[in-house]
């Protein structure tokens, strides 16, 4: 008898370790398997199946906690469907059974849930449970989170070695996810670092801004699940939206004018989280130069608290402000470039071109007394010709001159009147009303050299006293030249001024000559602010 209990004894003791072999083995198995993934979502997923192999159980859960560490935000299951999932409703925020391994992160085991003083019940279509095994799963020191596991199939309830084995997976689980977000905070890097080097390298290969600003902010809305993005950009007094993306206000799309104060206020503060519409948040990011600022980029989230995301929101508020910086410099530079050239462009054919046509005019006319009555009318009207030709060329010079963005309208009119001072002998007088900035470039160019042609025949034919220059912009462009001298000839060629109303008349407008009151002439142009189908030819 006593033979036989020995080797019952080393029987039994034979298949303990066995048993312990095949759950060390298992173990192991489970920690390869939840480390063999970096994706923390699938890492989580894993964890849960894992456990719920190791200790037989038939439910299983991962609770992750939120940022005070009393509540759970996520919930991962397993033995649980979809269907029966939303047929519970909204998940545990951490109450009962759950809220003691919160409260104690340590390991419990309950033999029957319902019978536990902290049971808190279930909610309608939750299925029946009875036994309880729960563990905190740490990540050195901080709490990640727990696994809950319920109904254990082989048994009533949970063993102390169920208790054990889950221990130790729950220790090897926070360093695979550890691993896992350290993972995904580098991709997280990687994505955001892509974003702000191709909107660099767009905005400085000369892309257009607001397309450019367009995919930051539909990275931004997909990189930072944000809800909606707009970026708005000072325009003078205006903070204008440039581009936006997602399911925003409907104010809040390109070329619209924001006048909310909080959005002004946050181009000059610092970079912050407040509350948004409907009870959602909102992350307002200055984009700004040193102290000058350039506009806000603003996110906006329905419910979700973007803490995480702030980090690379404010570093890509900080680049992008320093890429519009640089790609303004560069376009203010090849702006200043180009403006070079055609300077040297006009100084040539002013210096070499009108010279030349000049001098031939001059000795043509020189020509003129010594010829017979025939070649003088013919030697006049070449004269004629080469002084429209010179008027041409000096309007060409003028438009060189001019670039998009260059200087206002009303600085170049000013100019022109100044310059027409020193052949007229005299300042003439300037007088503009109206939106003169609405005026668009093509019409721009052709009032210019309206005013400079005007001139430029008063100087030469006139031998007036006084000159006067009214420009009014309403829903017309007007300009009116009158001067008080003896008017312009019989005989003078006038192809400059018909070249003049033949762009007008292109345009939907008019333009006339005719004597002024009492003495002198009085030129009028006009066209529609919004230009027809383009000048004439």
């Amino acid at each position: 008898m006593e033979l036989d209990d020995l080797v019952e004894e080393l029987r039994a003791r034979a298949d303990s370790a066995r048993v312990s072999q095949e759950r060390l083995g298992s173990l192991l198995d489970a920690v390869i398997a939840v480390s063999s993934d970096l994706e923390l979502a699938e890492v989580l997923r894993r964890i849960v199946v894992a456990a719920c192999e190791l200790v037989d159980a038939t439910y299983g859960a991962l609770g992750v906690l939120g940022p005070s560490g009393e509540e759970l935000v996520e919930f991962v299951t397993h033995g649980i469907t979809e269907e029966q999932r939303a047929a519970i409703g909204p998940l545990p925020r951490g109450h009962g059974l759950l809220g003691m391994v919160i409260a104690s992160p340590r390991a419990q085991r309950v033999p029957n849930i319902g019978q536990h003083p902290d049971s808190y019940g279930f909610p309608p279509n939750h299925p029946p449970m009875t036994s309880f095994l729960g563990a905190p799963v740490r990540i050195r020191d901080q709490v990640f989170g727990n696994l809950y596991l319920t109904d254990k199939r082989s048994a009533p309830e949970f063993s102390g070695d169920d208790e054990a084995v889950l221990s130790a997976l729950a220790a090897a689980a926070g360093v695979a996810i550890e691993n896992a977000r350290l993972y995904e905070h580098s991709r997280t890097q990687q994505l955001w670092g892509e974003v702000l080097g191709d909107a660099t390298q767009a905005l400085l290969e000369g892309a257009a801004q607001e397309v450019v600003l367009a995919d930051v902010t539909d990275a931004v809305c997909r990189l930072a699940r944000a809800d909606a993005c707009f970026v708005a950009l000072r325009q003078g007094s205006d903070v204008v939206v440039a581009a936006a993306s997602g399911e925003g206000d409907p104010a809040e799309a390109p070329g619209e004018v924001l006048r909310e104060p909080r959005i002004r206020a946050a181009m000059l503060g610092p970079a912050h989280i407040e509350p948004g519409a409907e009870g959602g948040t909102r992350a307002m990011l200055p984009l700004a130069l040193g102290e000058s600022p350039l506009g806000v980029l603003v996110a906006e989230w329905a419910r979700e608290e973007p803490t995480d995301h702030v980090p690379h929101l404010e570093l890509l508020g900080r680049s992008l402000a320093v890429s519009l910086g640089a790609a303004s410099a560069r376009t203010d530079r090849a702006r200043s470039e180009l403006l070079e050239d055609r300077d040297r462009i006009a100084r040539d054919m002013h210096d070499n071109v009108i010279q030349r046509l000049f001098a031939t005019g001059m000795s043509l006319q020189s020509a003129a007394p010594m010829s017979t009555p025939e070649v003088r009318a013919k030697l006049d009207r070449a004269v004629d010709e080469l002084d429209a030709a010179i008027s041409d060329i000096r309007h060409t010079i003028f438009a060189l001159h001019r670039v998009p963005g260059g200087r206002p309208l009303s600085a170049e009119i000013a100019t022109v009147c100044g310059d027409a001072a020193v052949t007229l002998g005299f300042s003439p007088e300037l007088r503009m009303t109206g939106p003169l900035a609405d005026v668009p470039e093509d019409v721009a160019a052709e009032l210019l050299a309206v005013v400079r042609e005007a001139l430029s025949n008063a100087a030469r034919h006139a031998a007036a006293s006084m000159v006067n220059v009214v420009v009014e912009v309403a829903d017309d462009v007007s300009v009116v030249v009158t001067d008080d001298g003896r008017g312009l000839p019989e005989g003078v060629s006038r192809s400059g001024l018909g070249n003049l109303a033949r762009r007008a008349e292109g345009r939907g407008g008019s333009f006339s000559v005719e004597p002024g009151d009492g003495a002198g002439t009085r030129v009028h142009w006009r066209v529609p602010l919004a230009s027809g189908d383009g000048p004439g030819t």
